[in-house]
């Protein structure tokens, strides 16, 4: 029972949006989505293509930090791949895949594992930001504002810090050489020391944070502007500082595993929302279906380069842009 609990979980958030279906007007929701402008979700579909490349593009900032060498095409096509498989498994656990793929390419499994981690902190860091917009846009809907504020706030400082530690040659090596050694088994020590050497070109140095931290913001607005446009479709425009606030609160909720792909926990976070601006659950259900179109889209995505460049075979299978083995022929 305990290997199915994380997957029963998931189905919470399903569960949310099956209440909301049979509490609404189906017939007025699907005349919300037939009234769309496909144009403006067009546009957004598009997006996703500089949206990939920023963000991959972050994340070969941080590989090339710890000696790790991969073009950013390729770096584009992993980082797809990874959200992808993030979408699909509890936690978004399923992006750090993208490890496993740099270890058939050559590369040292731990340093790429770190490069995962460190890339999904500097979003998760600008996402509990902004998700403090979220809690004031839900004003008083939200039981106890300053509660929900304090929590978002201290996550983001435990991120925060988290950073810090992962980024900065002395806390790490404290980490790991001496803090992780007295709670780990003794068999453990040598490949924790050994991790260390590996991260030794990491550090935390004014210009690798600017350059993350610009192209999270970045990568955030291309983000924003593509739900921007959503709302647009459907004709239900907000102020543009609660789209952002709500939409940072629900990639926060959605990493907690009681969804999948955010169905259900989107839906109640945009009713909340859409709700003191005089909208129907229908519109909010309408505006979610279309948020779900945007994360159906990188799966799809993901699946299809996942074919591209499967797991588990050799290296010249993998890797297009690298020439042939020669093979030789015995005389």
């Amino acid at each position: 029972m305990r290997k199915y609990l994380p997957w029963l979980l998931r189905l919470i958030g399903p569960l949310l949006l099956v209440l909301f279906l049979a509490n609404s007007d189906l017939e007025e929701l699907g005349a919300e989505l037939a009234g769309a402008d496909p144009w403006y979700i067009t546009l957004s579909l598009l997006m996703i293509v500089p949206f990939m490349v920023v963000k991959a593009w972050r994340w070969q900032r941080v590989l090339r930090e710890l000696t790790l060498d991969l073009p950013l095409h390729t770096a584009t096509f992993l980082y797809t791949i990874g959200i992808y498989l993030g979408s699909v498994t509890p936690g978004q656990a399923g992006d750090l895949v993208k490890a496993w793929y740099l270890r058939e390419r050559g590369h040292p499994l731990a340093p790429a594992l770190l490069s995962v981690v460190i890339d999904r902190l500097f979003d998760m860091i600008v996402m509990a930001a902004l998700a403090v917009l979220g809690i004031f846009a839900l004003g008083n809907l939200l039981p106890g504002r300053g509660f929900e504020t304090f929590l978002v706030l201290a996550m983001g400082a435990g991120l925060v810090f988290l950073m810090v530690v992962l980024m900065s040659p002395g806390p790490r090596e404290w980490l790991l050489t001496r803090a992780l050694p007295t709670v780990l088994p003794q068999r453990l020590h040598d490949s924790l020391h050994h991790w260390n050497t590996q991260f030794s070109t990491l550090a935390m140095h004014p210009r690798l944070v600017l350059d993350a931290s610009i192209a999270s913001l970045v990568s955030a607005g291309f983000s924003f502007f593509r739900l921007w446009l959503l709302f647009i479709a459907l004709d239900v425009p907000i102020p543009f500082s609660v789209l952002v606030g709500g939409s940072a609160l629900i990639a926060i909720l959605q990493v907690a595993p009681i969804s999948i792909a955010g169905v259900g926990v989107r839906d109640a976070v945009l009713i909340a929302i859409l709700f003191p601006y005089g909208y129907t659950t229908e519109q909010a259900l309408g505006v979610s279906a279309l948020f779900l179109l945007l994360t159906l889209e990188q799966i799809l995505l993901g699946l299809m380069l996942s074919f591209w460049y499967p797991i588990g075979k050799k290296l010249r299978q993998v890797v297009p842009d690298q020439p042939p083995v020669p093979e030789t022929t015995p005389e």
